[in-house]
């Protein structure tokens, strides 16, 4: 009766806590296993009591051996117990009459207060990356607006600060969505600042107003005009700077005369007789490649080669991967605010999402797609799942962004081997197999990705 009570109480002690109990013998065999360690490592009792411990678990991960084995207590911190537990871990040798006669090791689940600190972790890391951008912000008047991290736009920077300095004809390219009217703007900032920025989109006038609206007109030019007359956009840069944006949209009769204000410096408004001086910084911007430009019928190539004394290129999104999670986290801040609405924080596997995603809209998707974000998360953590849906939207296949599973058993390791060999190959495609850029995206260093294309022969 008295050992029948003492297994009684040594099963509710052992249960009374929260607490994973496993008791060993000397053998290495199982005596108890307490019902949380059942939960923990979703086994039970009647499979394992008996059995040697190193049939159960992995004998590299049982810590209780070495207390058996050396006489010793051993303790660690957040250990990942399974693939969705961690436990703080205590293991102490059970000494009978000075001889080590088993062990027994407690785990308790701290699972919540990893993630919790991980969410700090993740929280403080957008914060700093938020103070970064501010920073940018406020010690670069020039370039307010540009939210950057990567090496290619500090190139473009550079390239801007310099071309600044002149008056040389500018001619800014890039993909739409990348902001040009905001690089437009940073070489004005840098170089006439006190005077006028005045744009033109030469893809929103209608042909038939488009020589009024650049040169004005005079009062009675025709009907319907404004009876004092109207200043056209290069009267109102004068001194200033006119920002001709997507300038190949210009039409083909209007780059005649436009070419001549720029090598005479002179210009007439419409229904005028009075000869107008013409004075001002000119940028331009279009999306077109230059060759594309050159080889069309649309576009007199005098006037690309007066416009283009300077070009500078704006990369688009994809090329530049270190810049997404700062206009992300940017943007997530700003539009937050614009709305009211407490920002919330963004979860690994959905900044993997738009880090991988090849953006061809640029900036501009960009903030589309964290102005979703914002306005139809709910929790505290931006939904991942508003981003898949917006993939599924606009015809992206939201599965090719995560590895695969194999059609057939295979082992782990080959099937981890495959999958990175796998993901390398697509990150230095998308990439044009730039070392350096691909090596960004992937987190590691070059001669480590050399070290892989060499081990995959890719």
């Amino acid at each position: 009766m008295q050992a029948l009570f003492e297994k009684y109480l040594i099963e509710e002690l052992i249960n009374f806590h929260n607490h994973s109990f496993t008791i060993i013998d000397k053998h290495e065999r199982i005596l108890h296993f307490s019902r949380r360690a059942e939960e923990i490592f979703d086994l039970e009792q009647k499979d394992v009591i008996g059995r040697p411990i190193t049939e159960v678990f992995h004998k590299d991960k049982l810590i209780m051996l070495k207390s058996l084995r050396e006489n010793r207590t051993i303790e660690k911190k957040m250990h990942l117990a399974t693939p969705n537990v961690y436990v703080n871990i205590k293991s102490v040798p059970l000494i009978i009459d000075g001889k080590v006669e088993g062990a027994i090791v407690s785990e308790v689940d701290v699972t919540e207060e990893v993630k919790q600190k991980e969410e700090i972790k993740k929280l403080q890391g957008q914060v700093q990356t938020l103070s970064t951008n501010v920073k940018q912000l406020n010690n670069d008047e020039s370039f307010r607006g540009i939210i950057y991290k990567s090496s290619e736009i500090e190139s473009v920077k550079a390239q801007i600060q310099r071309a600044a300095s002149t008056q040389a004809n500018i001619l800014i390219t890039g993909e739409t969505g990348v902001g040009k009217e905001l690089f437009a703007r940073a070489i004005h900032n840098l170089g006439n600042k006190e005077k006028e920025f005045i744009p033109i989109n030469c893809g929103a006038i209608p042909g038939h107003l488009f020589e009024s609206e650049l040169f004005g007109y005079e009062k009675g030019a025709f009907t319907g005009a404004n009876r004092q007359g109207n200043k056209g956009k290069v009267e109102l840069a004068q001194g200033g700077t006119l920002f001709l944006d997507e300038i190949g949209e210009m039409p083909i009769d209007m780059q005649v005369k436009f070419l001549r204000v720029l090598q005479e410096k002179q210009y007439f408004k419409l229904g005028g007789t009075k000869e107008m001086n013409a004075d001002f910084r000119l940028v331009s911007a279009t999306n077109k490649k230059i060759s594309d430009l050159l080889n069309g019928d649309d576009f007199r190539s005098d006037l690309l080669y007066r416009i283009n004394v300077v070009n500078i290129h704006i990369p688009p999104l994809r090329k530049r991967p270190d810049d997404v999670e700062s206009l992300f986290f940017y943007y997530l801040y700003s539009i937050s605010e614009k709305y009211g609405i407490e920002m919330r924080y963004a979860g690994q596997g959905l900044l993997q999402q738009l880090k991988t995603y090849h953006w061809p809209g640029n900036v501009r998707e960009l903030i589309n797609v964290v102005e979703r974000l914002v306005i139809f998360s709910s929790d505290t953590k931006l939904n991942g799942e508003i981003f898949t849906q917006y993939l599924e939207e606009v015809g992206e296949d939201s599965a090719a962004l995560y590895p695969q599973l194999p059609q057939e058993d295979i082992q782990l390791r080959d099937f981890v081997d495959q999958t990175e060999a796998d993901y390398l190959k697509h990150t230095l495609e998308k990439y044009d197999n730039n070392i350096e850029q691909a090596s960004k995206v992937l987190g590691i260093s070059r001669p480590t990705l050399y070290a892989k294309i060499k081990k995959y022969e890719l």
